[in-house]
């Protein structure tokens, strides 16, 4: 079992082909649950030995999401999600993925209409982290997902948290 392992490793670590090989691509996603919807467009950028099928992907997404909160509300917002990806690239692929809402961070979060102080104020930065596998192509990825997002405001929390989705994306 342990030889398995060191044979598996290696042939991750030092294959002299990868389908992954483009450094940049461009795509376009959709994320939803059984209320929710989150759209978007974004790239990825690889970092990494190009002869690895061991790979990262830095990404980055500008999305429009329409989120149910815990009252029955629905709210709208722009999020710009940031992330890395860690994964086993080849022709099929896998990978997880954690990330963050970088508009969040630097921005007031716009959310919240209500202009008053409450000392109940309870926003985090959104994140997120996921699984997904697709197929690479010539010029074209097309991969499915699931992810886990921690969404709220300052006076509202997201009814739910699991998100299903699927990404097209093309290679430059």
């Amino acid at each position: 079992m342990i030889m398995f392992r060191v044979i598996f490793l290696g042939i991750i670590f030092f294959s002299s082909f990868s389908y992954a090989n483009h450094p940049f691509n461009v795509f376009i996603k959709r994320e939803f649950n059984e209320t929710d919807s989150i759209i978007g467009f974004g790239a990825t950028a690889s970092i990494g030995s190009p002869n690895s099928l061991l790979k990262g992907e830095l990404i980055s997404s500008f999305n429009y999401a329409e989120i149910l909160d815990d009252t029955g509300e629905m709210q709208d917002f722009l999020s710009l999600d940031t992330g890395v990806r860690l994964g086993v690239y080849g022709k099929a692929f896998i990978y997880i993925e954690a990330g963050f809402d970088t508009l969040e961070l630097f921005l007031d979060d716009v959310r919240d209409d209500d202009n008053f102080y409450d000392p109940q104020e309870n926003n985090q930065i959104d994140g997120y982290a996921g699984l997904g596998a697709g197929i690479n192509a010539e010029n074209v990825r097309i991969e499915g997902f699931v992810k886990a997002r921690q969404i709220d405001g300052d006076y509202w929390d997201s009814d739910k948290q699991i998100f299903y989705g699927l990404q097209f994306s093309l290679f430059f």
